[in-house]
């Protein structure tokens, strides 16, 4: 657990009026001058320049044909209406979590955990105990200062700010020591997959076109052109781009995790299970693609007999299959990925699913040609939900790679990756190596992941979804569903309003000089043990906040900044994600701590 400052910022006019210096009935007041203080705001206008400069920055110039910046846009609307403003509240009190924290060895804590009765925070080592009248130990909350009554032994109580207890042992059978997990590719094979663009120079493939040309070459016609090319370009289709890059894929995973079970589903207008290459593919098709329970229920039996060897054993049978693969028809998104997820949930925890797509789903369960309407989208995101939310269960991450100049309608598809800890990315298809690699690379620390964040009760959660928070403010429950090692995860927090504050009285606000915090992960480990692991911190409190930017922390920042906009941009607020990318730079480009020429936050364009 980190801060991106080693202070939280608080107001101290507030503070003062609580404490009764100064007027406390101007509290309304200095709450909004408190607002208005960590408050960013910027036009459409002003965004649009900020957008254009920055592209400026990362593009070189042709002095032959320098690029201008825009003018000024004229005003749109009502006479005298002004640009739409884009408003932030945004300051350094924000805290992340890297999950790699899940993968260090930290001692098993004897006993069983203690909860606070109120707010479920966690004895730890910053806990006091006491006794009262009667005898008894008594532990007074440090987050909601609720009394518990305890019966702690001197070596159960805490002694590290992280602690590790194991609430269920791991299953006595365990899975063979050798296997590795599954890896399903999940390919469009629908008409669109041909679409091809130019290429300078050559590119080696066997698959497609390049394959028919070279037989064209054997007969004396290799310097023939057809009608559009040129010479010293070809003509590469996506389809082509997928096929290479899995083939590579393959060979360097039957190198570098030969144990792992890797298999292939196609989809167009129907849905093709090739496994693992060594039996005849199984199709499903027609009135079978609107059935979810059916197909889930059929692939899970087709891959006892479809997923049997590892790619060490089935590299050349998949080769063979890819060589095969031909492009037609239209795209059954959704039957596909319950077929790939239906193999692979077969797998041990950590399995993966890969789809790789360039259109948009249009038959079968899951399509979204004809989600317009509120209810058809609803249906359409609840069925994609479903999906995510069994992988989740299963340990299983759920990634979606998309063809650039396609339309996928990926914020449909964004509960895929968000419950299951997979990655939704855009890429041009030349660059699908390096993607496809990434996502391979990414592992499973834990499944069925809880995350849960306690506050002091004088604190509040802040831009955060309001079905995750509880305890007035101060708890963040948060579903990981798959944790992945080097994923990190983010919130941001501030002092609670004036007429919340006003009703602690049990606070003495003179006294209050840090807070602690509180993460507990909840989790499953890969050989099935449940888990909860805790860390516990404090946090200074300083009233200044030019001295909480000094001491910001660039990575959490960054970090955080690039989530918020990644989550908007996948909501389909592509003009709000610009506006918090705007915002983060302009603070983080304010903070003496960290150099501005190390920022890397995306510049966000619809998807």
């Amino acid at each position: 657990m980190g801060f991106a400052s080693s202070h939280a910022y608080v107001s101290k006019r507030k503070i003062d009026a609580l404490m009764g210096i100064g007027d406390p009935n101007n509290l309304a007041a200095i709450n909004e001058e408190e607002q208005n203080d960590s408050c960013a705001s910027i036009s459409d206008e002003e965004l649009d320049n900020f957008n254009s400069d920055n592209e400026e920055q990362k593009a070189p110039v042709d002095p032959n044909n320098p690029i201008k910046k825009p003018g000024r846009r004229r005003k749109t609307g009502k006479e005298g209406e002004e640009h739409k403003k884009h408003k932030r509240e945004i300051d350094t009190n924000v805290v992340g979590l890297n999950f790699s924290v899940l993968k260090d060895k930290t001692a098993v804590a004897t006993g069983d955990p203690v909860f606070c009765a109120e707010c479920k925070a966690m004895l730890n080592a910053h806990s006091k105990l006491t006794k009262n009248e009667a005898g008894k130990q008594i532990w007074n909350c440090e987050f909601c200062l609720n009394a518990n009554e305890v019966q702690m032994e001197e070596e159960e109580l805490p002694k590290e700010d992280q602690l590790m207890y194991v609430l269920e042992p791991a299953p006595k059978v365990k899975n063979d020591k050798n296997e590795d997990i599954t890896v399903m590719f999940c390919i469009d094979t629908s008409g669109s997959m041909c679409h091809s663009q130019t290429v300078a120079g050559k590119f080696a493939t066997k698959y497609g076109k390049n394959k028919e040309m070279e037989s064209l070459k054997k007969l004396g016609y290799g310097s023939q052109y057809t009608s559009g090319e040129i010479a010293g370009m070809c003509y590469i289709s996506r389809m082509q781009c997928v096929l290479t890059v899995i083939e590579n894929q393959l060979r360097q995973l039957a190198i570098g995790a030969p144990k792992r079970k890797v298999g292939i589903v196609t989809f167009n207008n129907e849905v093709t299970l090739i496994g693992d290459g060594r039996s005849a593919p199984k199709t499903y098709a027609g009135d079978r693609l609107n059935d979810y329970e059916g197909l889930l229920k059929a692939s899970q039996e087709d891959a006892a007999t479809h997923m049997t060897k590892s790619v060490e054993d089935t590299e050349v049978d998949l080769v063979k299959r890819l060589e095969h693969i031909q492009e037609s028809g239209m795209t059954a998104l959704g039957p596909g990925l319950t077929v790939a997820l239906g193999a692979a949930i077969k797998g041990t925890p950590g399995s993966k699913v890969i789809i790789c797509t360039d259109g948009l789903a249009n038959v079968g369960i899951g399509s979204l040609e004809h989600a317009k309407d509120k209810t058809a989208v609803k249906k359409t995101r609840d069925f994609y939900t479903q999906i995510g939310a069994l992988a989740k269960s299963k340990g299983v991450s759920i990634s979606v790679v998309s063809i650039v100049a396609s339309d996928c309608r990926l914020e449909m598809l964004s509960p895929l990756a968000g419950l299951t800890g997979g990655d939704i990315v855009k890429v041009d298809p030349l660059d699908l190596g390096t993607d496809f690699a990434n996502i391979l690379a990414e592992n499973v620390v834990a499944s069925n992941v809880e995350l849960r964040v306690n506050l002091h009760k004088t604190f509040t959660f802040r831009n955060e979804d309001s079905s995750l928070i509880s305890k007035n403010g101060s708890v963040l429950v948060k579903p990981i569903g798959n944790a992945i090692d080097g994923q990190e995860v983010s919130a941001e927090y501030r002092l609670k309003p004036e007429d919340e504050l006003v009703k602690l009285a049990d606070i003495d606000f003179a006294t209050v000089t840090e807070i602690p915090f509180q993460v507990q992960i909840t989790y499953c480990s890969l050989d099935g043990a449940k888990c909860v692991r805790t860390l516990t911190k404090k946090q200074n409190i300083t009233f200044e906040k030019d001295l909480a930017k000094k001491a910001a922390n660039f990575q959490v920042l960054s970090v955080h900044a690039i989530q918020q906009a990644a989550s908007l941009a996948q909501k389909g607020d592509y003009r709000g994600a610009q506006a918090n990318s705007a915002h983060w730079k302009k603070l983080i480009k304010g903070s003496e701590a960290v150099s501005y020429t190390h920022l890397t936050l995306p510049t966000i364009y619809p998807v």
